[in-house]
């Protein structure tokens, strides 16, 4: 199915599905049925809520931030995907797939033509892609995470390109001020004059918040022909959706766990997800209903949690 390579960008357009609803109603009988007193059985209730040690455990695997930082990253309002290297109708329904997740979330998505901020390549030669990639645009993966530029470093950044996957994805991540304002400006250090050219961030002066918080700027997925074959369209969409939306940990032990990250498991039997499961989509909606500057990493997991056990 995505056996065929052919690099054509092509622009995001939003998938907008409208949901009919029927309603019916049903009369009651005008004589009802005389039910002996000793027939009448009460039907057993049973009420069941996520355990905050499975809610925890989903959250610590599921999650990879960004290195160094005390915040989750997600994006800010809205996102541009771009699809290249199989047919354009392939492509066109993978873009609007993660688009369509992205709305549900309350993201908005980039107009026809719009320059993509998530980039998905299908392709033969995974480990060849990323390392032209990488010659020709040295700043693009942000493996040393300069000028406020977060990624996962230097050896996420060799699993990322040499380990054979179905998927990888690899994000960069921007520190901003609290209210989503760019940081301008750099320390440099003087002789007589000290510290200087310092960028200056307003305090909340609490311990509960943060100056700062981490946005994500760009995401890069590449997708091996190789070995997503068998897999349906839809089912690969969730998964790029998924692991675009929010940066997902790739050595995350999800065997446990019911989520769409398990699709390409092959220890998890018939319980294997091929669509996002109530879990992912609890999730994401805590993450993008959450505080952006939280205080430490804990607090931001121990949110999601609750947030998660609510829902």
């Amino acid at each position: 199915m995505l056996n065929r390579i052919k690099l054509k960008a092509v622009s995001v357009s939003v998938l907008m599905a409208l949901c009919a609803v029927s309603t019916g109603s049903a009369q009651a009988s005008e004589t009802p049925e005389v039910v002996e007193e000793e027939a009448l059985v009460n039907e057993k209730v049973v009420i069941t809520a996520r355990k905050p040690a499975e809610t925890k455990n989903y959250v610590e695997q599921i999650t990879a931030p960004p290195f160094g930082t005390e915040q989750l990253a997600r994006w800010d309002d809205r996102i541009c995907v771009g699809v290249s290297g199989v047919r354009e109708e392939h492509a066109q329904f993978l873009a609007d797939r993660v688009s369509q997740r992205a709305v549900e979330i309350g993201l908005k998505t980039g107009k026809p033509g719009c320059e993509p901020d998530v980039t998905v390549l299908v392709t033969t030669e995974p480990q060849k892609l990323i390392t032209a990639m990488q010659s020709e645009y040295t700043s693009l993966f942000a493996i040393n995470n300069e000028a406020r530029a977060g990624s996962l470093g230097n050896a996420a950044f060799e699993q990322f390109k040499t380990e054979e996957r179905p998927v990888r994805w690899w994000h960069v991540s921007e520190t901003k001020s609290a209210d989503g304002a760019r940081i301008r400006g750099e320390a440099r250090q003087g002789v007589n004059d000290g510290v200087t050219g310092a960028p200056t961030l307003r305090s909340e002066g609490s311990r509960l918040r943060s100056a700062v918080r981490e946005d994500l700027s760009r995401a890069i997925v590449i997708v091996d022909a190789n070995l997503v074959q068998g897999v349906s369209l839809d089912s690969l969409g969730d998964y790029i959706a998924f692991v675009t939306l929010m940066q997902a940990d790739p050595n995350g032990n999800t065997s446990s766990i019911n989520t769409i990250m398990n699709l390409f498991r092959t220890d998890t039997g018939d319980k294997r997800a091929t669509s996002m499961t109530d879990w992912d989509k609890d999730f994401l909606r805590a993450l993008y209903s959450m505080p952006r500057n939280t205080a430490s990493l804990s607090q931001a997991e121990r949110y999601l949690a609750q947030r998660m056990e609510r829902d």
